[in-house]
């Protein structure tokens, strides 16, 4: 049943079934896992997560919106949970708000974070360990 909430999803959905749900689903059905039992739709791949449990898996994939990247987005991970996403950074998004996580990305990329636009072709996705607080970031490109 479709009830108006006032906000709408517009990250990516993924279902055998039903394709139309881009730009239908309210936040709240997300977060209470109703979208994912009703429809049977993921918001994340959590396929890449190593050494999970599986119900924060299932928590990631089923009740956690997720985020649109230029290949396969990646749930990162840290301290045997997953991390939480902050968001996708370029240059100016590094300088004003995830200047702590610049390391983190010179250390698993080897380009210049300079070269880095939040909605151009190299796109860092920034993330956070929820434990030991340490920022995780990967680059991904077009």
């Amino acid at each position: 049943m479709y009830r108006i909430r006032g906000y709408i999803y517009e990250g990516p959905t993924y279902s055998e079934k039903f394709h139309h749900l881009k730009h239908t689903l309210c936040p709240r059905c997300i977060a209470d896992g109703s979208a994912a039992k009703t429809f049977g739709v993921e918001f994340a791949d959590s396929g890449t997560m190593e050494d999970i449990d599986e119900k924060v898996m299932e928590e990631i994939a089923q009740r956690t919106p997720g985020f649109e990247a230029w290949q396969q987005e990646e749930w990162l991970t840290c301290c045997h949970d997953a991390a939480a996403f902050l968001g996708a950074a370029g240059v100016a998004e590094l300088k004003s708000t995830f200047f702590d996580a610049i390391p983190a990305i010179e250390e698993n990329w080897d380009g210049d974070w300079r070269d880095l636009e939040k909605d151009g072709q190299l796109t860092a996705y920034v993330f956070r360990c929820l434990h030991c607080r340490q920022y995780l970031a990967y680059v991904d490109q077009a």
